[in-house]
């Protein structure tokens, strides 16, 4: 417990830092026209979010992997409030309309683009099978497929041009879809295991250390 502290401080000010950074990186780019960092008003809340939305599903992941078991209700809450701003943005930013957002033009298929795999990757640590499998959740699986297949085929025969799939060929699906399906069906489940294990013998060792030290004194 003594060595977590401190490590814990490390990475709390590295995030600070970072944050402090990535601050002055934007003022300095949108504020001051600093052209060496390549902002301008041109660089949208969608390009920010095309270049950070893998890089901090990556970085969440081995958080997550350690820390999943203690999520409770409050960060479930505090998530979901998050992700209802997140759409709230998002709606204003078709309707209203706000041009440095970004996404005005921006189709469904763009959006699948930009966030199937690092939404797959941030969450499928927090994937786990019930218990007791229920009717109610084959129901809810078998609905949620039923609403994908049919959002899809409206998108190719209507067609719906906001859903951007018209054009779009079998290949351009095996690209979106592959990494997405084989990580947390292929790569994660093993990180996890490997993962478990490998705390599974350092918390004994550690314990034991520990341990040793207090029968000394």
């Amino acid at each position: 417990m003594a060595t977590d502290k401190p490590r814990r401080t490390a990475v709390r000010l590295l995030i600070v830092l970072a944050l402090v950074a990535l601050a002055v990186f934007a003022w300095g780019g949108y504020a001051e026209s600093w052209q060496w960092t390549g902002l301008s008003s041109d660089v949208k809340m969608w390009d920010w979010l095309e270049a950070l939305a893998l890089p901090m599903a990556v970085a969440l992941t081995p958080l997550l992997l350690t820390h999943r078991d203690r999520l409770h209700r409050k960060h479930w809450r505090r998530t979901a409030t998050g992700l209802a701003a997140f759409g709230l943005l998002v709606l204003a930013g078709y309707l209203v309309p706000w041009s440095w957002t970004g996404f005005t033009g921006n189709t469904l298929w763009d959006w699948l683009s930009l966030a199937l795999l690092p939404l797959v990757i941030a969450t499928s640590t927090l994937w786990h099978r019930p218990e007791r499998w229920k009717h109610l959740h084959s129901a809810l699986v078998g609905t949620g497929a039923v609403v994908a297949v049919v959002l899809v085929l409206a998108g190719y025969l209507v067609p719906w041009s906001w859903t951007g799939f018209t054009g779009n060929t079998l290949w351009d699906w095996l690209k979106l879809l592959l990494l997405p399906v084989l990580v947390p069906t292929l790569v994660l489940p093993r990180l996890v295991e490997t993962t478990e294990a490998w705390m599974s013998r350092s918390i004994p060792s550690t314990r034991s250390a520990t341990a040793s030290r207090a029968a000394e004194r």
